[in-house]
C-alpha cells in the first residue's frame, strides 16, 4: 500500500517482506543470557493442556488490542525529481516499488504522486536510471572488502525490486563470502537470510537453493563447537532458507548426503540448554519435515521395516511358537508405503502381550520395534506460525489475533514462543502505527499474565519479560509510557 502526500511529494511505500529476524532476537537474547538464565528450556514438542482452558475465544482478548485489518507497514521517502540524485537505498526502493505497482496504486495515489508516475513511465531513459542504480549498489558492494552490518543492510533492502539477473547475481556474492572465508562473516549469513526472505518466490530457483542449504548446513555442523550465538544465528538463516525450499514447493533433498545429517543435527541442537536455540532449532526441523527428500515410500518403508526385522531373531528363542507368518503379514502395510505402523503395534501387542518379560532377546527386539517405527512427525504449530507470517505482512492482524486465540496448537510453548518473537518485531518497527504497537505490547501482556488461557509456561513468561525489557531500554520514555 502506497499514500502520498500532495505537495510535498513525499511517500509511504511497503517495501518488501518485513523480516522475522531482525535485531531484536538478537538483543533480546543477550539481555536474557546477561540476567543469568541462559539455562531456561522449552517443551518443544508440546504441553499438557489439561490444566487449562482448552480455547482462548478471540472475545477473551481486549477489543482494542488489533481491532481491525490494516494495510500493510510503511515506511517514508521522499520522491526524487527528474534525473535528481537519490540520497539512500531506501529511496531508490521506494521509487522501483511505486513502478513496479503502479497499476495497482494509481487509484489511491495523491496527485502529485500520481504525476510522477505518470512522468516516469513514459520516460524509459529515467527508469533504466533508477533500475541501473539499483545495479551499481550491488557493484559496489561487491567491491567492499569490508561487508559490515550496515552496508548488507543497504543491498539486502534492494530485494524486492531486483529483477532476476540482479538478484542472482547479488545471491552468488553472499554465497561466495560465506563459502571462501575462513572466519565467517555473520552479517552476510544474516543478509544471506533476508535477502532470500524478501524475494520474489520467481527468482529462487531449487538448484540455488539446496546448494545454498548445503554449505549453511556444512557451515552449522562445523560450528557446533564454537558460541552458541554463531550457532543460532546459522540456525536461523537455515530456518529461512528451508521456509523458501517449502513455499516454492522444492523436494529431492538428498537424503544420505543432506536431509538426514542436518535433521539430526537439529534434532541434537534440541537437547541444548539455551532456549532460544532450542526453539530455532526445532523451527528448523519442522521446516525440514516440509521439503521431502529423494527416499521413495517404498525405500523408507524397507529402511524401517528392517529395523524391526532385526528384532525377530531375539524372539525366535525367547518365546515358543512365535507366529512369524503372521508378524511378517502386519508389516506388510509397512513395505507397501501405505503407513500401517499402528497394525504392527496392533499385532505385536495383541499377540505377545507380556513382552517385556522375554527377557534379553525380548528387550532387543522392543528396542528395534521402537526405532523402526520412529515416524517424524510434522507439528501444527510451525503451520500455524507460518500463516501467522503472512497476516502480519498483510497487515491483517485482527485476523492475525483470531489465529492466535484458536488455532488447536495455542498451548503449544514453541507456537507461544514463536508468537512472542513475532508480537515483539511489530511492536520495535517503527513502520507500524503507534497504536498497532501498543496492542502488540498489551497481546504480550495478555498471554504473560492469563495462565488459565495459555498455560503456566515460565520459559515463554521470561521471553516476554525480556522483549518488554528491550522495548523499554531501546525506545526511552516513550516506551516507558507504553509499558506502564
Amino acid at each position: 500500500m502506497t499514500k502520498i502526500h500532495s505537495g510535498n511529494v513525499k511517500g509511504t511505500v511497503q517495501l518488501g517482506r518485513p523480516s522475522r529476524s531482525s535485531g531484536i532476537v538478537k538483543s533480546v537474547k543477550d539481555t536474557f543470557h546477561s540476567a543469568g538464565n541462559s539455562h531456561t528450556r522449552i517443551n518443544v514438542p508440546g504441553i499438557s493442556p489439561s490444566p487449562h482452558k482448552q480455547r482462548c475465544d478471540v472475545a477473551d482478548i481486549p477489543s482494542y488490542i488489533f481491532a481491525k485489518n490494516l494495510p500493510p507497514p510503511l515506511s517514508d521517502f521522499k520522491l526524487p525529481d527528474s534525473d535528481e540524485r537519490l540520497n539512500n537505498a531506501l529511496q531508490l526502493v521506494g521509487c522501483l516499488s511505486l513502478l513496479q505497482d503502479s497499476r495497482s496504486l494509481d487509484d489511491i495515489l495523491d496527485p502529485a504522486a500520481r504525476k510522477w508516475l505518470q512522468v516516469t513511465m513514459r520516460d524509459t531513459d529515467e527508469q533504466e536510471r533508477l533500475h541501473r542504480m539499483a545495479t551499481e549498489v550491488i557493484r559496489a558492494f561487491k567491491r567492499d572488502e569490508i561487508k559490515d552490518a550496515k552496508v548488507v543492510a543497504e543491498v539486502v533492502c534492494l530485494a524486492p525490486v531486483l529483477n532476476k539477473d540482479a538478484f542472482n547475481d547479488l545471491l552468488r556474492e553472499f554465497y561466495s563470502g560465506i563459502d571462501n572465508s575462513g572466519l565467517l562473516n555473520y552479517h552476510q549469513v544474516e543478509g544471506l537470510a533476508q535477502l532470500i526472505q524478501g524475494a520474489d518466490n520467481s527468482h529462487l530457483g531449487a538448484d540455488d537453493l539446496v546448494k545454498i542449504l548445503e554449505l549453511l548446513s556444512t557451515r552449522l555442523r562445523d560450528t557446533h563447537q564454537q558460541s552458541t550465538q554463531h550457532v543460532y544465528q546459522l540456525t536461523m538463516a537455515v530456518s529461512h532458507v528451508l521456509d523458501a525450499m517449502a513455499d516454492t514447493k522444492v523436494t529431492g533433498l538428498d537424503r544420505e548426503r543432506l536431509h538426514e545429517p542436518l535433521s539430526m543435527y537439529l534434532k541434537d541442537l534440541q537437547q541444548s540448554k539455551d532456549s532460544y536455540l532450542v526453539y530455532q532449532a526445532a523451527y528448523a526441523y519442522q521446516a525440514l519435515l516440509c521439503v521431502p527428500d529423494n527416499e521413495t515410500a517404498w525405500q523408507a518403508a524397507m529402511r524401517r521395516t528392517g529395523k524391526v526385522v532385526q528384532g525377530i531373531s531375539g524372539l525366535v528363542s525367547a518365546m515358543k511358537g512365535l507366529d512369524l507368518i503372521k508378524f511378517m503379514e502386519g508389516l506388510e502395510d509397512i513395505q507397501k508405503g501405505i503407513g500401517g505402523a499402528s497394525m504392527v503395534v496392533e499385532v505385536v501387542t495383541n499377540a505377545y502381550s507380556d513382552i517385556a518379560s522375554l527377557g534379553q532377546g525380548g528387550q532387543h527386539f522392543l528396542s528395534c520395534l521402537k526405532e523402526g517405527l520412529s515416524f517424524d512427525r510434522k507439528r501444527d504449530w510451525y503451520s500455524a506460525l507460518r500463516g501467522a507470517d503472512a497476516l502480519i505482512r498483510d497487515g491483517e492482524l485482527a485476523t492475525f489475533r483470531k489465529l492466535v486465540c484458536e488455532a488447536t496448537c495455542r498451548l503449544d510453548a514453541a507456537f507461544q514462543w514463536g508468537v512472542c518473537q513475532r508480537l515483539g518485531e511489530v511492536a520495535a518497527n517503527p513502520m507500524w502505527d503507534a497504536g498497532t504497537r501498543r496492542s502488540a505490547i498489551a497481546f504480550l501482556g495478555e498471554i504473560y499474565r492469563a495462565d488459565e488461557m495459555w498455560g503456566q509456561q515460565p520459559n515463554v513468561k521470561q521471553w516476554i519479560l525480556n522483549i518488554l525489557m528491550h522495548m523499554a531500554s531501546s525506545s526511552g520514555a516513550d516506551s516507558q509510557c507504553r509499558l506502564q
